[in-house]
């Protein structure tokens, strides 16, 4: 399969050592090469729509790999990419039961009951516009810029639509709603054994449980660490935190900010989050689209992305809200 320009220039990008070592300084220079080759693409085959037409495919090929694959939300909940036009259904069956009779004895009939829910569709994208001749000018840099903060502000909006929905399925009214002035072992014991025992097997193997949140109240979790052996005292020292607790995943959540720099992530809240408290889908691949005004001289680029989600267990969910850590 042939690589495009436009191709070579996001792939070496991602390749790219911002600290200047040695190999960071040859890669450093090929992605200087390769960008001066795409904008010189760019001047011969401006007026090209079929080369326009091939830049947003290769622009929507690499978002949505990196959308779908290089994220963490699969990690703490069930996950699905489907067709563009698929339904998903999130189908749960129960009502058998399992009787103990003396050999030969007769075995009460049980009926199986169906209960599904249906993912509700929505629609995540970017619409941005550029001067046509700063394009021209530098077109591999508006590039690279376009696929670094669409991959960005994709992630964040993701998550912080999953957050949206935790903290909808579990206000402050609710009973899995935890407010305390400090983190303890105890409160963190107590809501991973409930999370643990709320969760209903379904025959597919161990469910797993994550505690997901931002850097300043996973980071407490070292504080509970004189009741742990070395290897977690190491695991601490390299890593600021550790991997598993109390057979817990444990997960440190990135600080999203939106354009204006207002946090998407709550510093203060800790969420215990079973596996099967939800589902999420990813529909299709992402469209991207790009176009020239008719009156002015702007180029337009318009990527979008079908999702769904939502929350049929929230008793699987539990969030503490710590007042000692500023939000």
């Amino acid at each position: 399969m042939t690589t495009t320009t436009t191709q070579a220039l996001i792939k070496s990008q991602a390749g790219l050592d911002p600290w200047g070592k040695a190999a960071g300084m040859a890669a450093m220079e090929e992605h200087k090469q390769i960008a001066a080759k795409l904008n010189q693409e760019a001047r011969d085959n401006w007026d090209s729509e079929a080369w326009h037409r091939q830049v947003a495919a290769d622009v929507a090929s690499t978002l949505d790999y990196g959308f779908t694959f290089n994220n963490i939300f699969s990690q703490f909940i069930q996950t699905e990419t489907v067709g563009e036009f698929d339904r998903v259904i999130l189908r749960e069956r129960r009502g058998m039961k399992v009787f103990y009779t003396s050999r030969g004895g007769y075995i009460d009939e049980s009926q199986i009951r169906t209960e599904q829910w249906e993912l509700p569709r929505d629609t995540l994208g970017f619409h941005v516009s550029e001067h046509i001749d700063k394009l021209r000018a530098d077109f591999a840099t508006t590039i690279g810029d376009m696929v670094s903060l669409g991959q960005a502000r994709l992630e964040a909006e993701v998550n912080r639509r999953i957050l949206t929905l935790a903290q909808t399925a579990v206000p402050s009214t609710s009973p899995q709603y935890i407010a305390t002035s400090g983190l303890t072992a105890a409160i963190l014991n107590t809501a991973i054994r409930t999370v643990h025992d709320a969760i209903q097997p379904d025959g597919r193997g161990p469910v797993p449980v994550t505690v997901i949140g931002r850097a300043a109240m996973v980071d407490k979790i070292a504080d509970f660490t004189p009741q742990f052996n070395p290897i977690a005292f190491e695991e601490v020292r390299q890593r600021g935190f550790i991997g598993t607790y109390k057979g817990a995943n444990v997960l440190v959540q990135q600080q999203y900010v939106d354009e204006e720099g207002l946090q998407y992530i709550p510093a203060n809240e800790l969420w215990v989050m079973g596996g099967l408290a939800g589902k999420f889908a990813l529909y299709g691949g992402l469209q991207v689209k790009s176009w020239d005004e008719n009156t002015v001289d702007y180029r337009h680029y318009r990527a979008r992305k079908d999702i769904g989600g939502l929350i049929n267990h929230p008793e699987q969910l539990i969030r503490i809200v710590d007042s000692s850590v500023t939000p």
